[in-house]
C-alpha cells in the first residue's frame, strides 16, 4: 500500500452545535453534553437563542477540516471496523439467516428486493475515532457483543475518483444508508456523521473506490501488559462491599425497583423460542468507576459510557459466566483502542499478510 497521511487522533474531543435562527456555531463542552447540562439547552453564542443541544443540531466539529479538499481525500488513511474478515467482499453478502427471516415475513417478492439493496449498499469508512466507537455501538446496540471485530486501514483510489461536492448533513439528507445506485454519478459522497465520532467527516464509497486495504484484530493481545495483581484485590474489595449491601438490602425486603426488575426479567425468560440468557453477576458501578479511572484517562464521559456499555455487551454475550478478573482481562485488552491508538494505528499500516489489493482481488470475486 502506499504511503498514507494520519490524521491526529482523540477521544476527548467536544461539540459544535447549529443555531436555527442565525447562522453562529455554539461550541459544547463534552462534559456539559454528557449530563446534558440545563436540561440539554443551550444559549447561542451569537444571537442568544434556546438552542436544544443534541444529534439533530450537532454541525462540523472543525470547519476547515482537510477531508472537505478532494485532493485530501486519497492522501489520508482512513478506517472501518467489520466483523467480516474478509471486507470489503464478504460484507455485501445477506447472511441466509436474515434472507429467510424477510421470506417469512415479507410479502412474495420483497424479500429480493431487500436483499438486492443490501448487497448493492455503498461502504462507509471514517476517522479512527468513528470506526472504534462503530464498533462500540454495534457490540451494544446489534448484539455484536461476543462478535470477532476486524480493524481495517483503507487506501482509496489515487486517480480518476468522482467525489460528490460539499458535504451532506446525516440528521436531513440520505447519507447513512445509500446503495451505490443512490451514489449517482459519484464515486464517493462526504457526510456529517452524528454517531460515530459525532461531528466528523465519514464516506460513503463505492467498493470500486478502494484502492487496497490492511487488517488487524481487535482487540490487539500485544498492547495488553496484562491486570496487575492489586488491580484485582482492589476489585475484590469493591465485590465483597457490593455484595455486603447487597445482602443488607435484601434483609430489608425487595424495593419496587426490585420487584419491576424481577417482573421484566421474568417474562423474558418465558418468552417462546427464547433460551434464557446466562445469569452475569451485576457489575458494581464503582468496579466500573475503577476501572475507568484505570484504563480510560482522558477519555470524554459519552465515549467512557459508550465503551463500558459494550464491554457490558460482551460480558452477557458470553455462553458461560465471566468472573470479575476475566472481565477486568477483557476491559484491559480493549482499552489501547482509544489511549494506545497511535500503537494501533502503526500496527494496521505494518500488515502485510492481510493487505488486500481491491483493484487487482476485484475481477476474481
Amino acid at each position: 500500500m502506499r504511503d498514507l497521511a494520519e490524521r491526529p487522533v482523540t477521544f476527548n474531543y467536544d461539540f459544535n452545535m447549529a443555531c436555527s435562527a442565525c447562522p453562529a456555531i455554539t461550541p459544547l463542552t463534552s462534559t456539559d453534553y454528557h449530563q446534558e447540562v440545563n436540561q440539554a439547552h443551550i444559549a447561542c453564542r451569537g444571537c442568544g437563542a434556546d438552542i436544544h443541544f443534541g444529534r439533530a443540531v450537532m454541525t462540523l466539529r472543525n470547519a476547515d477540516d482537510p477531508v472537505l479538499d478532494d485532493g485530501y481525500l486519497t492522501v489520508v488513511a482512513w478506517y472501518h471496523t467489520s466483523t467480516y474478515s474478509d471486507w470489503p467482499f464478504g460484507s455485501r453478502t445477506m447472511p441466509a439467516a436474515t434472507l429467510e427471516a424477510y421470506r417469512e415475513h415479507m410479502p412474495a417478492g420483497a424479500g429480493a428486493g431487500a436483499r438486492a439493496r443490501h448487497e448493492n449498499q455503498a461502504l462507509h469508512v471514517g476517522t479512527y475515532e468513528a470506526a472504534i466507537e462503530s464498533m462500540l455501538r454495534r457490540m451494544d446496540d446489534q448484539d455484536d457483543g461476543g462478535a470477532q471485530f476486524f480493524l481495517y486501514r483503507v487506501a482509496l483510489r489515487a486517480r480518476d475518483l468522482t467525489v460528490e461536492r460539499g458535504w451532506r448533513d446525516e440528521n436531513t439528507e440520505n447519507a447513512a444508508s445509500l446503495s451505490q445506485d443512490d451514489l449517482g454519478g459519484a464515486d464517493v459522497v462526504r457526510y456529517l456523521n452524528v454517531f460515530e465520532s459525532p461531528g466528523s467527516i465519514s464516506l460513503a464509497i463505492r467498493p470500486s473506490a478502494i484502492a487496497a486495504t490492511q487488517c488487524i484484530e481487535l482487540p490487539v493481545d500485544t498492547l495488553c501488559d496484562g491486570v496487575e495483581p492489586s488491580l484485582l484485590a482492589e476489585v475484590g474489595e469493591v465485590r465483597i462491599e457490593h455484595e455486603r449491601r447487597k445482602a443488607e438490602r435484601s434483609r430489608l425486603g425487595p424495593s419496587p425497583l426490585d420487584l419491576l426488575r424481577r417482573k421484566v426479567e421474568a417474562r423474558r425468560d418465558a418468552s417462546p423460542g427464547l433460551m434464557p440468557p446466562v445469569r452475569q453477576n451485576s457489575l458494581p458501578q464503582p468496579l466500573h468507576q475503577l476501572l475507568i479511572d484505570r484504563y480510560l484517562p482522558g477519555v470524554s464521559e459519552p465515549v467512557r459510557e459508550r465503551f463500558t456499555s459494550a464491554m457490558s455487551a460482551w460480558r452477557g454475550a458470553q455462553e458461560a459466566l465471566v468472573g470479575d478478573a476475566d472481565y477486568v482481562t477483557r476491559f484491559a485488552s480493549m482499552a489501547p483502542l482509544l489511549t494506545r491508538h497511535q500503537e494501533v494505528r502503526q500496527l494496521v499500516a505494518a500488515d502485510r499478510a492481510n493487505h488486500i489489493e481491491v483493484g487487482a482481488e476485484r475481477s476474481t470475486r
